[in-house]
Parts: C-alpha cells; structure tokens; sequence
C-alpha cells in the first residue's frame, strides 16, 4: 500500500486550540493532520489542490482568534452548535450511560447487577474455585462490565465528572476509536488486577479507567503540549496523593466500602504505558511528512 503523500500549509501557534479550524476543514471534506515543529504546530493536507482553501481557512482562523471572543467566535461563525467549544463525543456519552444504568441495577438489588459482576456463584471447594471461574465458563464480558458498576451517589457522581472531563478531551483530539480501545485496554488491566486481589469479594467502579485517563492525558499533553490536554499543575501530585492515602483506608468511610485501590494504581500505570505508546505513533508519524517535505524542495531545486 502507497505511503500517503502530504503537502505543508502553514505553521501555527503550538498551543492553541484547534477545533473549530479542525472541524471546518473536515466538514468540509479537507483531509488533514497537525504536527509538532519546535513551539508551532504545522497543518498538512493530502492533496495538492487542497492548500489554498487550507491556507486560506487558516488565515481566517488566525484573525478571529485574536478578537475578543478567540477561538470561541470562530466556532460561531463556523458553526453555531458548537459555540461553547464542546465537540460531540458520543463514546464518553455512551459510557456515561451505561454508567448510570450500571449504578441502577446495583440499586435495585445484587441479583439485577449479578451477571455484571467479574466473579459470580462461583462453586466453593473445587479446583475451580477462582476468580477466572465465570471467564471459563464463557463469561467474557464480564472482564469488562465491572466497570460500569457503581455503589452510592458521591461513587458515581466523582466518576462521571470525571469520564466527561476527560473523555471528551481524548475523543476530541484522537477520536471515538481511539477512546473506546483505551477505555477497554486500561478497563481490562484494572479490572483483571483487582480481581485477582479481591476475590471472593465483588468490586466495581470507573476509577481504574479514569486514573488511566487521567495519567493518559496528563503525560500526552506534557509532551505535546496540545490545549486540549492542558490540566492544572497542581491537579497532578494531587492525583497522586489521593491514590496513594487511598492505600491507607483513608477513604473507605467515604465510599461506603473498600476503595479498590488496585484498580485505581494498575488503572494510572496502564493510562502511563498507553500514553507512551501514543507519543511513539505521533513522532515516528511526525517525521514522515518532514522527510518528504524536505525532498521535494530538494527536487524544486
């Protein structure tokens, strides 16, 4: 298969919010990408024919972001549905429902929520006896349900805010794909950890995924320097002296239960392994149009 030929537009400003030019040229079915060169960030599209209605978006953009509404007022002359800047993230909306449904069924009984749990009537005093019984037995969703389970309001609540503080960041810049398979990978790891630890006893919650989203974001953003992922200095060490006191009970009065802490850690460091991957894709994806770039002025010459 070809290898995609790129061709340079212009470069921008490195930290600022790119959403409202990004999704005017995909409404407009102007295929493009953005990479990193020193403190700017260069726009690219795929075909020829395509940089001057770029250059000239770009050029527009960069007028009204200086105004006095930024990059807010682009968003209305672009498009009015997205005036507050907010894209449309229908996996963060969709995890949040299941979610909420997940909170409900834990209310209304351990028996509605049974079949979602990781581990469920496991027989006692067999060889069988584990936490992997109901995976054997074809239960694979299990591995992944748990999740979605949550136990009181102040549970569900600090998790939701959090998935769509988050979340939306993630699908905005990387898109539903990439969302949904973090999601699943780092879901998977803190979930299999905690059961491993906590078994016979049930557990539940999207802690795991948001310390994963969170580390995710946070390390992404320290080295792409992208707005989306711009989080408070402090948030960071804050975070992680929250995980850590957790380890000592600290807040187990106030989730009503054991905090699954497990989930929590494995969940931060698979968020961590994740974000590295990613930074590996964009810098080996970064060189590829400056390698070309620089052989066609080479040609021009």
């Amino acid at each position: 298969m070809p290898e995609q030929d790129w061709f340079r537009v212009v470069t921008l400003p490195g930290r600022s919010d790119f959403s409202s030019l990004n999704q005017w040229l995909s409404e407009n079915n102007v295929t493009h990408r953005f990479t990193l060169e020193g403190d700017g960030q260069i726009l690219w599209v795929a075909k020829q024919e395509l940089v001057e209605p770029a250059k000239i978006a770009a050029s527009n953009w960069m007028k009204e972001r200086h105004g006095v509404d930024g990059t807010i007022g682009v968003a209305r002359r672009l498009k009015p549905s997205i005036e507050f800047n907010q894209p449309f993230a229908p996996v963060t909306l969709t995890l949040l429902f299941f979610s909420f449904l997940g909170f409900a069924l834990v209310g209304l009984g351990y028996e509605y929520a049974s079949l979602f749990f990781y581990y469920d009537k496991v027989p006692a005093f067999t060889e069988f006896t584990n936490e992997w019984y109901n995976l054997r037995e074809g239960q694979y969703w299990r591995a992944i349900t748990p999740i979605f389970l949550h136990f009181g309001a102040i549970h569900i609540i600090f998790n939701a805010l959090w998935l769509w503080f988050l979340g939306t960041r993630i699908e905005s810049v990387f898109g539903s794909v990439a969302l949904l398979v973090l999601v699943l990978v780092t879901g998977l790891a803190s979930n299999t950890a905690q059961a491993i630890v906590s078994f016979p006893i049930g557990f539940g919650g999207m802690s795991g995924v948001v310390y994963a989203l969170f580390s995710y974001v946070w390390l992404v953003g320290k080295f792409t320097k992208h707005p989306a992922f711009e989080l408070p200095p402090a948030l960071f060490p804050i975070m992680v002296i929250f995980m850590l006191v957790s380890w000592l009970g600290a807040f187990d009065w106030l989730a009503g239960g054991e905090v699954a802490d497990t989930a929590h850690t494995v969940g931060f460091a698979s968020g961590l392994i994740c974000a590295g991957i990613t930074l590996f894709v964009i810098s080996q994806s970064n060189n590829k149009p400056e390698e070309k770039s620089e052989e066609q002025s080479q040609d021009q010459e």
